[in-house]
This record gives C-alpha cells, sequence and structure tokens, in this order.
C-alpha cells in the first residue's frame, strides 16, 4: 500500500471524523460537536439569564463549561431558528386540519390571552448601532384552568382593592404606562401591576389597611395548571395561525369550556373572530377602570371618587351602560365643534376616549356571566408572562437585530417559560449529525452584549 501524498493533516483528519464516527446520532452530537445534555445547559442558560454574559458566567460557575457569549448566541441562534420553524409547520398542519392534539382528553378550562409587547431593535450595518426603534412583539398565553361553575354569580360585588383610592389610582398609571410606553419605573419604587390587582377579592380588613389581603379568597376564581407560551416578531396577521396551532396541540378546541381574554386593542379582537370565534371574548376587566377613572375626573372633577366606584360597580356587574348613558347625557351638554380635531387632553377628548372605548367593548364585559361559567375576567395571565419575556429581552443599552436577532431570543425564551419543560425537550430530542462541517460564515450576534 503506497503512502498518501499529502502531508497536510486538515486534508486527512476532518473527513475520517466524518467517517468514522457513525455514534453522533446515538450520543446526539450535532455540527456543533456539544453533546445534547451540554447544548441543553448552554442555550437554557441564555434564555433564563438577564444577558449571554450572566449565562456565561453561570455555566462556568455552575457547570464548569467554558464557552465564549457570541457561541453562547449562536447557538442559541440555531435552537431559536428550529423553535420558529416547528412553530409554522404547527401552523400550517393546524391550517390544513391535519394536527391532532397531544393528549387524549381535552382540558375542562383553556383560556387564551394575547397582547403586545416592546423591545429596541437596530439594523445589521456594521459596528455600532444604527436605526434604533422600538417594535412591537406579539405574545400569546396558553393555559388550563381549574374551576367551578355556579348558577348564580360567585362575587357580585366589586373587590375591595378596586375601592382603595390609591391602589386603585396608582393602578391606573401604571395601566396608562404600559398603553402610552413610557419608560418603566425604577426597580428602587415598586408599583401596583394589573396582573397583582386584577384577581384579587374583598379580604375582611377595612379598606387602606392590607391591599395584599385582598387576595386572601381565592375560591371563586379559576386556577392555573399549565402554561405555554408563544411570543414572535411577526404581524398579528401571522401570528394568530401560530397561536392556533399551539391551541389545537392542546386540545383547546375540544374543552368544555373556553376563554379568549384581550385588553381592548383591535388585532386582539380580529385574531380571536378569525381563529377563535367559539371561545367566549372576555375584555380584561383592569383596562376599563382607566378609561372610567379618566372620565370620572372629568363629570366630577371637585371628587371623582364616588361616581369612579359607582361606574366600576357597574362594570364589575356587567352594567356598563349604566355608565355610557351619564357619559353621553355630559357629551350633549358638552357638543364639540363641528370641524377639527380636539386635543387629547382637552375634556370632551378624554370623554369620547372612554365611550369608544366602552361601546366597542361593552359585548364582551359581561362578567356576571364569566364568573358563573368559571371563566378569568382578567388578562392577569398574559401581563405576566410580558414581564417574565422583558427580562431577557429589555434592558439599558439591548438592541436586538432586525428581525432574526430578536425572532430567535424571543423563541427560546418563550420556550422556557412552559411548564412543559418545552425548551429542554426540544434541544434533548435533536436528531445528531453523521457529519462535522464548521461553517465559514460569521454571522452577527443577535444582541449586543449586556
Amino acid at each position: 500500500m503506497g503512502r498518501l501524498s499529502s502531508t497536510k493533516r486538515p486534508a486527512i483528519a476532518r473527513p475520517a471524523a466524518g467517517l468514522f464516527f457513525p455514534q453522533r446520532p446515538a450520543l446526539g452530537l450535532d455540527q456543533r460537536s456539544y453533546s445534547a445534555a451540554v447544548l441543553d445547559k448552554i442555550v437554557s442558560a441564555n434564555a433564563e439569564h438577564k444577558s449571554a454574559g450572566k449565562a456565561q458566567k453561570m455555566l462556568k460557575k455552575l457547570a464548569e463549561i467554558s464557552i465564549s457569549v457570541p457561541e453562547i448566541m449562536d447557538l442559541s441562534g440555531m435552537i431559536g431558528q428550529e423553535l420558529a420553524e416547528h412553530l409554522r409547520q404547527q401552523a400550517t398542519a393546524h391550517a390544513g386540519q391535519t394536527l391532532r392534539p397531544r393528549y387524549a382528553e381535552p382540558p375542562r378550562v383553556a383560556a387564551v390571552s394575547v397582547d403586545g409587547g416592546r423591545i429596541m431593535t437596530r439594523a445589521t450595518a456594521g459596528r455600532g448601532v444604527h436605526e434604533q426603534a422600538w417594535k412591537e412583539t406579539k405574545n400569546g398565553c396558553l393555559m388550563t384552568m381549574s374551576s367551578s361553575p355556579s348558577e348564580h354569580d360567585p362575587h357580585p360585588e366589586l373587590p375591595a382593592c378596586f375601592s382603595e383610592r390609591s391602589y386603585v389610582e396608582q393602578l391606573v398609571r401604571d395601566v396608562h404606562s404600559s398603553v402610552t410606553g413610557e419608560p418603566e419605573k425604577s426597580p428602587e419604587k415598586p408599583t401596583i401591576s394589573a396582573e397583582t390587582v386584577a384577581v384579587t377579592v374583598p379580604s375582611d380588613k377595612p379598606s387602606g389597611t392590607d391591599p395584599a389581603g385582598c387576595r386572601s379568597q381565592k375560591s371563586w376564581r379559576p386556577e392555573r395548571l399549565v402554561r405555554t407560551c408563544v411570543s414572535s416578531m411577526v404581524s398579528s396577521d401571522k401570528f394568530g395561525p401560530l397561536v392556533a396551532g399551539e391551541a389545537q396541540r392542546r386540545g383547546f378546541y375540544q374543552a368544555a369550556r373556553r376563554a379568549f381574554l384581550g385588553d381592548g386593542q383591535t388585532w386582539n379582537w380580529t385574531l380571536q373572530a378569525t381563529h377563535f370565534p367559539d371561545f367566549v371574548a372576555i375584555t380584561d376587566f383592569v383596562h376599563p377602570l382607566g378609561y372610567v377613572y379618566d372620565a370620572a375626573k372629568i363629570l366630577a372633577p371637585a371628587d371623582p371618587w364616588p361616581l369612579y366606584l359607582r361606574a366600576a360597580t357597574a362594570c364589575w356587574q356587567g352594567r356598563a351602560v349604566d355608565f355610557l348613558n351619564e357619559l353621553r347625557t355630559w357629551q350633549a351638554a358638552h357638543p364639540a365643534p363641528p370641524e377639527g380635531k380636539l386635543p387629547d387632553d382637552d375634556p370632551r377628548s378624554i370623554v369620547q376616549g372612554t365611550v369608544t372605548y366602552l361601546e366597542n367593548n361593552q359585548q364582551r364585559m359581561n362578567y356576571p356571566d364569566y364568573r358563573r361559567q368559571g371563566l378569568p375576567v382578567s388578562t392577569s395571565m398574559i401581563e405576566s408572562l410580558i414581564k417574565e419575556m422583558n427580562y431577557r429581552v429589555k434592558g439599558t443599552e439591548k438592541f436586538w437585530n432586525r428581525p432574526e436577532g430578536a425572532e430567535q431570543i424571543l423563541q427560546i425564551r418563550a420556550a422556557a417559560l412552559c411548564d412543559d419543560d418545552r425548551l429542554s425537550q426540544w434541544i434533548l430530542n435533536r436528531p445528531g449529525s453523521y457529519f462535522y462541517r464548521r461553517s465559514t460564515s460569521k454571522e452577527p450576534p443577535l444582541a449586543t452584549p449586556a
């Protein structure tokens, strides 16, 4: 047998590695030569920590894995692309009526909620930050719940938390901040979030003494069982099929009681009408309170609180039309000019905004009936999810390349937040590769190190 003419080791060793390592799939090794277990640790750390830099430190300290930040982001991008493609395939199968539920028995209560978040993105144009801009993320929360229907409204009275003035005023400020996109308050000044109070019930303590005590009784409201999440940078038209595919996979369309919750945005209800027409459409109870309180300050400037309490109670009891009639009476006495747009801070503009919101959502505000069916009446589940998503994707001087960089990190973060251990299950069950081929292309990182 003659000697090989080439003395260059790469010309010999690399093809040999591909030819004589058939165990790669069995060991879960892909083209990166990381085992599935190690890849799971790397990508999960990046999904759960505030930044890839923090993930790098924890991997070194807790798992004794030494890896660079660019490599962490590159691996995360690979998994994120796979997850995004899987969601698209799932949506296509659902549209073609070939997707079957994963579970033989459908859930008793299924709740779907969608809402938009915001992240800072940039264009990929070399070093530095170019064309930075806030972009909306689409987020979906799909939750199975436990509850018992009732012949009568299990809680007809307005919860005590919504009757405490300082509590409500802070809540209204927080809701307005989330709608207008104003910067979040600093961690040193905690706020009362919508998900904290949206599902509260009265306590036996006097009003104003213990807001947290309002959450002591939970028997009347549905309890969370299993949550899965969907998140993407795509448009609402493309996002709807992704949520519908996930709902079908979990058997939500076969559930005995089904609810779809939104905060009043038009795209929420367009998505609901298109993909979830048989679900009970419910407007989150907290968001109308901001409009109600603003209008009460116009109608009763000396002291809006009594009018707010009367209006909030009417909404809670499914009588939003009562307050609508008061608003229309005020409008008749304070007509707007026939031509020209009113400033946003004009009292007539504020009242009209409340009238428009209540008119558009009135048919989705029958809260006594929803409580009798054992359905949720707030979007606290999606509000909470968006805050959990923001922990990873929002931050000072954190910019995501659009659209690929943002999309990939949203996918791994959403998968990590699913209660079914989706991210790890996906990584651990990926097929390995027979061949080792190192790519020579250098893609930009998904985000600037934070």
